[in-house]
């Protein structure tokens, strides 16, 4: 059975260029994706995805705290936060709800791939 990533993600191009890269990297994934918090929370409660990529400066939300209420809802997924604002604050937080991976969007092609197929490992 194919494990199920969600992506979180406001900007329509860079939500877009995920799908796209993680589809091409061989992954035997689902992909569903939501464009604003709200929306990935409701997904994430119907589709029960394994990974979440959770942007997390999201227009009328903030990603920390819906991936929060999905970690409270889904136990088992695993939360990776993408963002453009590498600040200790965010990543504290972060690491408060038991996030798998913190990448900063300038270091996506790099870090993602290596940190959604350790999520599949464990």
């Amino acid at each position: 059975m194919k494990k199920k990533l969600l992506i979180v993600e406001d900007h329509d191009e860079f939500r877009a260029m995920l799908k796209g890269y993680i589809s091409r990297h061989g992954l035997d994934l689902e992909i569903y994706d939501a464009s604003t918090g709200e929306t990935g929370l409701a997904k994430a409660a119907s589709v029960k995805p394994d990974i979440v990529l959770m942007d997390i400066n999201l227009p009328q939300a903030n990603g920390l705290t819906i991936a929060k209420a999905i970690k409270e809802s889904l136990p088992h997924c695993r939360i990776i936060f993408l963002t453009m604002f590498n600040v200790e604050v965010f990543k504290k937080a972060a690491e408060k709800i038991k996030a798998a991976g913190f990448i900063s969007k300038d270091d996506v092609y790099e870090r993602l791939v290596p940190v959604i197929k350790k999520c599949l490992e464990n």
